[in-house]
C-alpha cells in the first residue's frame, strides 16, 4: 500500500496534537492560562461524550454495513446516479485514461471511478473527462467528496460495524485491493446478470495467480462489461470493453461469469447505495 498504517497512525496523531495545541494557545491568550486549563479540559470532555460517542447520532450506522448512514445515499434516485456516473467514469478509461487515474490495475479502476463519481461535477471536472460516455442521470446531489466524517479515507478494509475512531485505526483509508472491496465494501446479489444494475461489479477469484488472487470488472448494463486486465502498462496492462456473452466465451473457463464457474463469484453492489 502506498503509506503503512502505523504511518497513518503517527499521521493522525502529529495532526491532533497540532490542533489541541492551536486551540490551547487562543484560548489561553484571551483567558488566561489558568482559565484556559479548565476550559480546555472542558471541551476535552465535550469531545469524548459527544463526538466520540459510538451511539451519538451523527455515528449512527443503522445497518452494520461499516459505513454512518450520513454517507450513505438513502433514496432510488441517488444510488441510481451513483452508480451510473461511477459506470461513466470506469468507462471513459477504455477511451482515454485519464491523468490523475496513478494505479492502473482492475481495483484501481473502481478506486478511481468511485471517488470521481462522488466529487462535485463543476466545468473544471467535465473538462478532465472530455470521453465521457454521456450519464443517464443527474449526478449525486447529497454527497461530495471528501465525504463527512471519512473524507477521504472511503475505503473499508476491515470487519464490522462503523465506528468513531475507524479512520484514526486504518479500518477506513484512500485505497483498498479488490479482495477488501469485495469483502467489506460490497454487499453480493446473486450470480445472474438479470440480480445487477449498471455500476454493479463482478469478482473473480484466483488464489494461485501471481500478483492479486481477486480480480474486479464494472458492469455497465446492457450485458457489457469494463475491466482493467491488472498488470501494468509497462507489462501491458490495458482497459478493456467487451460484452460478458465475450467473456462467458473466455479459453480460460475459469474466467467466464457463469454460475457453474467457482471462480465466478458473482455480482456485487457498493454498500453506500445498497
Amino acid at each position: 500500500m502506498v503509506e503503512t498504517k502505523a504511518r497513518r497512525g503517527l499521521m493522525t496523531g502529529l495532526w491532533s496534537t497540532v490542533l489541541w495545541v492551536t486551540v490551547l494557545l487562543m484560548v489561553a491568550s484571551v483567558l488566561g492560562a489558568a482559565r484556559a486549563q479548565n476550559t480546555l479540559a472542558g471541551l476535552t470532555e465535550a469531545v469524548r461524550t459527544v463526538t466520540l460517542d459510538p451511539n451519538h447520532e451523527r455515528y449512527r450506522d443503522s445497518d452494520d454495513d461499516g459505513y454512518p448512514d450520513v454517507v450513505e445515499l438513502g433514496s432510488s434516485p441517488e444510488r441510481s446516479a451513483f452508480l451510473d456516473w461511477f459506470a461513466s467514469v470506469a468507462e471513459a478509461q477504455y477511451t482515454a485514461a485519464a491523468p490523475e487515474w496513478k494505479d492502473r490495475d482492475c481495483s484501481g479502476l473502481l478506486r478511481f471511478a468511485y471517488v470521481e463519481a462522488l466529487k462535485p461535477k463543476t466545468p473544471q471536472w467535465y473538462a478532465r473527462f472530455p470521453y465521457l460516455p454521456t450519464p443517464r442521470t443527474p449526478p449525486v446531489a447529497s454527497l461530495d467528496y471528501p465525504l463527512p466524517l471519512l473524507s477521504r479515507s472511503l475505503f473499508r478494509v476491515a470487519p464490522g460495524s462503523y465506528r468513531p475512531d475507524d479512520v484514526r485505526a486504518g479500518r477506513l483509508i484512500g485505497m483498498a485491493t479488490a479482495r477488501e472491496m469485495l469483502h467489506y465494501m460490497t454487499v453480493p446479489l446473486g450470480r445472474h446478470v438479470r440480480e445487477a444494475e449498471r455500476g454493479d461489479l463482478l469478482f473473480f477469484a484466483h488464489p494461485l495467480a501471481e500478483g492479486s488472487g481477486y480480480h474486479s470488472m464494472v458492469y455497465l448494463g446492457d450485458g457489457m462489461i469494463v475491466y482493467h486486465t491488472g498488470s501494468s502498462p509497462a507489462e501491458g496492462g490495458e482497459v478493456r470493453l467487451l460484452s460478458l456473452d465475450t467473456l462467458a466465451r473466455h479459453p480460460d473457463p475459469s474466467w467466464r461469469p457463469v454460475a457453474d464457474n467457482p471462480h465466478f463469484l458473482g455480482f456485487h453492489r457498493w454498500k453506500i447505495v445498497d
